[in-house]
């Protein structure tokens, strides 16, 4: 997973070395901004302008708009050419929205003295009054000029292919621009008409003539304004095109660091041009550039989109420009692939993994990975305490600092720094920072959390609530507090409070849906560990705690904020008491679940079928049998009742119909059974081969087997015998794994499965002549099959 896998979408109207851009559109992927565990803000380093640069190794870029809209920007340089008698909305609609007709029918009027039929929007428009009384001609004919032009050089945001030339048309346009450009008379006009022109020779794809036309038209206007950078950039494009990369990737370099202009077009452009992992293409670059700062740039850009380890060139950026703006940035960034590749994966091998998933690769804690990225927080930390040192604004390098030594455990080091950053001034969002690393040092320090420790804690927590409810990044930060720190806080401590990782869990889930927006990279797992993986007895600890009338504050916070309760937590310690047929213990359970729990799904669904329905052929579809309907504790009664009579049973017949009717019970509640919710909560045509010998009983049916073989050994009615030796041959089946479908492979199977166990053949031999089998024989094709086998 890193920038490599992005899918391209366009974004923008231009781009300067393609009529689009390119943005990480990551189809399957995880959650860019949600898939590994981070407390550092990014917006600490506080320039929103570098936003779409914020790190995720998920896809290319973090944000895919603009910190900037050029066209607002073009537009209200109206305004100033015009004293600011109108404003720059009155400018971005006359430039940007209003049509060509109602423009021409004011230029009309005021050249011919035309009627001026407009709307009335248009007539209220403070820059339409502007020409009213200026009667600026040359002006008004550009703006008509530059609409003409739009079309040809301009794609929507949704535009999966660049515009196609009209090469004809464009050429006019050229054309009739350059003998505009000659004729006006202000500056300011032509240096309009030279960007157009510039545009033109761009989309038309006359490179050549684009980088002529800029060097003959603009490079001698010394107006200021956006279309100078707006002009280099397609001139930069043009070089790119024509093979001159190097140059083309400088130039893109120094747009990106001198303005906020075009940043992730000129970002794109940049990274068309280079090679950006390959150090000989960085030192060819870098040997263009004339000075100390032009490297730097060049340097941060190269840094800015890598997933990769880049303190080398946070160093060598901080050397050339030690005032440089992108130097927090690229500190963020690097503090959250440390999160990413060194703190995730420590919280998991806290938790008891060997083994963890890094960017879809596995890694042990021992192994160079993370020893490379644990030298880099030494390294980077240390390189964070040096530059507060000499630099005027230490928040955020203490911050930072203190943060780096957190992440890698250094507890008391963690503690100096955020006392040290505490000693400057913090503005609002470091202030936060700093609240978010403390909560977290103060957690991670802490051996193990006994109630004292508890009742200290809640009221950052509470803190941490309420911006949540503000911030959807704090949103994420609370719910990774309990998924993450003290999920794993009480699940590697011994104390007695070790089963509250549950609750973590269910508040974690609980926060993700009432707090966190578009958080579709986070699934609520809460119930899922609990009926998966969660011993009985944690359960019953569980459940006692929330029946405790003797509460803290803060064990009440987690029950009342918890996604799952009491009756989930019931129905549990009773289902998972079912699992292991121990039916006492589950009845004892399910008695406290009330009747209405089963009323909602998947449990109107897949417990209306009847569990002791006598069925040849396995199915999870209604059939004629289920004329009596099971909750979970009558099915329990009903088998302690069967079990029960059995034990008190001699007469042989009835005991092998209480088998019979134990076998059917054991075997609905399995995996191939009509009522598998009765053990487990999902179900699917897909996991057998993958999950069968965790739960084999539930898989292999091995209960049913026993109590068909025993209805079989105690009954002497021969039709009755063949259907218990059926049914216990539909029960080793499941043991023999999937059936082949290929002819000889088949054949080989029904073999070797009678050579097992002789169910079939025994059938064939002794059981032709009963009524059963000729049932079986119509209904089973592996009967059949294995009949017409032995006839050969």
């Amino acid at each position: 997973m890193n920038w490599k896998l992005f899918i391209t979408v366009f974004v923008s109207s231009i781009c300067l070395l393609f009529p689009y851009n390119i943005i990480g559109c990551s189809g399957g992927e995880p959650d860019p901004y949600d898939y590994y565990v981070s407390f550092f803000q990014n917006k600490v380093a506080d320039n929103s302008a570098y936003q779409p640069f914020y790190y995720t190794n998920a896809q290319f870029l973090y944000d895919s708009n603009e910190p900037i809209d050029v066209s607002q920007v073009t537009s209200a340089e109206w305004s100033v050419f015009a004293g600011n008698s109108f404003s720059d909305k009155d400018a971005y609609d006359f430039v940007c929205r209003f049509n060509n007709k109602d423009l021409s029918s004011l230029y009309y009027h005021l050249e011919k003295n035309q009627p001026l039929k407009i709307p009335d929007s248009v007539k209220r428009n403070g820059m339409t009054n502007f020409f009213l009384q200026q009667k600026n001609l040359e002006a008004l004919e550009y703006i008509l000029y530059a609409k003409q032009v739009e079309p040809y050089v301009t794609g929507s945001w949704n535009d999966w292919e660049s515009v196609t030339p009209d090469n004809a048309t464009m050429s006019s346009l050229i054309k009739n621009g350059l003998q505009l450009w000659k004729a006006a008379k202000a500056d300011f006009i032509k240096l309009r008409y030279a960007y157009q022109i510039v545009r033109l020779a761009h989309y038309n794809k006359q490179y050549a003539n684009c980088i002529q036309f800029y060097n003959e038209l603009l490079k001698t206007n010394s107006t200021k304004s956006v279309l100078q950078e707006l002009s280099l950039g397609l001139k930069a494009g043009a070089e790119y095109r024509l093979g001159m990369k190097e140059q083309a990737a400088l130039t893109f370099s120094q747009l990106f660091a001198s303005s906020n202009l075009k940043k992730i077009a000129n970002y794109m452009s940049f990274n068309w041009c280079v090679n950006r992992f390959d150090e000989g293409s960085r030192k060819k670059i870098l040997a263009l550039c004339k000075d100390k700062t032009e490297k730097a740039n060049m340097l941060s850009l190269f840094a800015l989109g890598s997933y990769k380890n880049e303190l080398n060139s946070i160093v060598q950026v901080s050397l050339l420009a030690p005032q440089s703006t992108m130097l927090p940035v690229l500190v963020t960034r690097e503090i959250n692939k440390l999160e990413e590749f060194l703190f995730t994966p420590s919280l998991l091998f806290s938790q008891g993994k060997e083994k963890v998933y890094v960017a879809y690769t596995s890694y042990a804690a021992n192994d160079k990975f993370f020893k490379a990225w644990q030298q880099e927080a030494a390294q980077l930390q240390e390189f964070c305490i040096k530059k507060a040192a000499s630099s005027e604004t230490k928040s955020f390098w203490f911050l930072a600092a203190s943060h780096i030594a957190l992440l890698t455990k250094n507890y008391p080091v963690s503690k100096n720094l955020l006392e040290e950053a505490k000693k400057n001034p913090l503005n609002e969002v470091q202030k936060d920072q700093w609240f978010l690393t403390n909560l977290l040092l103060t957690i991670n320090a802490k051996p193990l959390i006994d109630a004292s420790f508890e009742k200290e804690l809640l009221p950052s927590i509470q803190w941490l609530e309420k911006k949540a409810t503000i911030d959807n990044e704090f949103a994420k930060f609370y719910r990774r507090l309990f998924a993450d720190i003290l999920l794993t806080k009480y699940k590697s401590t011994k104390n007695r409070n070790s089963f509250k990782y549950l609750l973590c869990l269910g508040v974690a889930d609980k926060i993700n849906q009432n707090f966190v927006k578009n958080g579709w990279g986070y699934y609520a797992q809460s119930l899922t560990v609990l009926r998966n993986e969660v011993p009985p007895e944690q359960i019953e600890e569980l459940i006692k705690m929330i029946e405790s009338k003797n509460l803290t504050a803060f064990e009440t916070f987690l029950i009342s904020n918890c996604r799952f309760n009491k009756d989930d937590l019931n129905d549990l310690a009773g289902t998972t008491w079912l699992r292991q047929y121990n039916f006492k213990e589950a009845e004892k359970w399910f008695k406290k679940v009330p009747a209405a729990y089963y009323v909602a799904e998947p449990f109107k669904t897949f417990l209306a079928a009847n569990p002791f329905a006598d069925l040849l052929l396995d199915t999870h579809a209604p059939t004629s049998e289920d004329t009596v309907k099971y909750t979970k504790l009558l099915f329990t009664k009903k088998m302690i009742r069967l079990q029960e009579t059995l034990e008190a049973s001699t007469e042989k017949e009835k005991k092998a119909l209480l088998h019979y009717e134990l076998a059917k019970g054991f075997y609905h509640i399995s995996y191939w059974g009509n009522s598998w919710l009765m053990v487990q909560y999902d179900w699917s045509s897909a996991e057998y081969e993958y999950v069968r010998k965790s739960a084999p009983d539930y898989y292999d049916v091995k209960k049913a087997t026993e109590h068909y073989r025993a209805a079989f050994t105690n009954t002497a009615n021969k039709n009755f015998q063949a259907k218990c030796l059926y049914m216990a041959a539909k029960c080793e089946q499941k043991l023999m794994g999937p059936i082949p479908t290929d002819r000889a492979s088949h054949r080989q199977w029904l073999t070797a499965f009678d050579k097992r166990n002789s169910y079939y053949s025994t059938m064939v031999n002794s059981f032709t002549t009963t009524p059963f089998y000729k049932e079986a024989f119509t209904t089973c094709s592996y009967l059949r099959d294995f009949i017409e086998q032995t006839k050969r």
